[in-house]
């Protein structure tokens, strides 16, 4: 049996683990969903399945035109980016030859450096360590080939794919290629931010402003949840963002880091990430574990 909430782009940072928490807190009902820095939109996928009568309207967003690309084709042209993937992930398994199997990724990757091809990007995502989109400064992508993986079986991801595509279709979700800052929510939306986390340097697609996305989130009326850095073991890496940007912090276990086993840090610690709760329904306790 598939698990309903299995992801269709794999991504590092996914918020799968905590989606049913960060939704239980939602409190009201909203006129319009955003997610600015959409990832792999795990907590929107929970939304869609769990509880869509909340919002009348969803609209996903990333500076990533690729990631966006692949979400479109997703949800209009399923069939093609699964009989891609299908293709690719044959040739790629049709031996266990490791340095030819990572020649071939290699491969796959340098053609997506050249094209930017949605369905490229795709089959690179799931098949690339610990689901990292790395990028250097040229804007390439050079995360690695995932040597101890095959990569989801075709037969596999079709299911996962064609449930994605039935919500994204049914509840009609936008995807849009602009950044955070060009979203324009009014007091009757709602907003989920996921930033790539302050101590990722970069890593994943550019660097972010933070002293301008603390700003655009002063000059907000909408209600809004914000995912950040938070604790792994004995590192405490929580962020001193502004005070009056949020009405609760709370810490909610992750499990493993991905980022920590990119970077070569000790995975077998407990991580509890940030979420900054802001409402115009305060609640009185200010930091806990939830």
């Amino acid at each position: 049996m598939i698990d309903l909430l299995q992801p269709i782009i794999k991504w590092s940072g996914s918020k799968r683990s905590q989606a049913s928490k960060i939704v239980s807190l939602l409190n009201d009902t909203y006129e319009i969903y955003y997610e600015p820095f959409c990832g792999g939109c795990s907590v929107l996928f929970y939304i869609l399945n769990y509880c869509p009568n909340r919002f009348s309207k969803y609209i996903c967003s990333d500076i990533n035109r690729e990631l966006i690309d692949t979400f479109n084709m997703i949800k209009n042209n399923p069939q093609e980016i699964f009989n891609n993937y299908k293709i690719m992930w044959k040739e790629l398994n049709k031996d266990n030859d490791l340095e030819r199997k990572k020649n071939y990724f290699n491969k796959i990757r340098e053609e997506f450096n050249k094209t930017k091809d949605a369905k490229l990007f795709f089959f690179i995502m799931r098949t690339t360590t610990n689901g990292m989109p790395r990028y250097n400064s040229n804007g390439e992508f050079n995360n690695s080939f995932h040597v101890t993986r095959k990569g989801i079986n075709p037969s596999r991801l079709e299911t996962i794919l064609y449930q994605w595509n039935k919500l994204l279709n049914r509840f009609n979700v936008e995807f849009l290629h602009c950044s955070y800052d060009s979203i324009k929510p009014s007091k009757y939306d709602f907003m989920y931010l996921d930033p790539p986390y302050v101590n990722t340097r970069g890593m994943y697609y550019g660097t972010i402003d933070y002293d301008n996305l603390w700003r655009f989130l002063k000059n907000c009326d909408c209600d809004y949840f914000l995912s950040l850095d938070g604790i792994a073991g004995d590192e405490i890496n929580i962020v001193d963002i502004p005070k009056e940007l949020y009405n609760q912090h709370l810490l909610l276990y992750s499990g493993n880091s991905s980022f920590r086993r990119v970077i070569g840090k000790n995975t077998h610690v407990s991580v509890k990430e940030s979420l900054y709760v802001k409402t115009n329904k305060p609640h009185k306790e200010q930091i806990k574990l939830f």
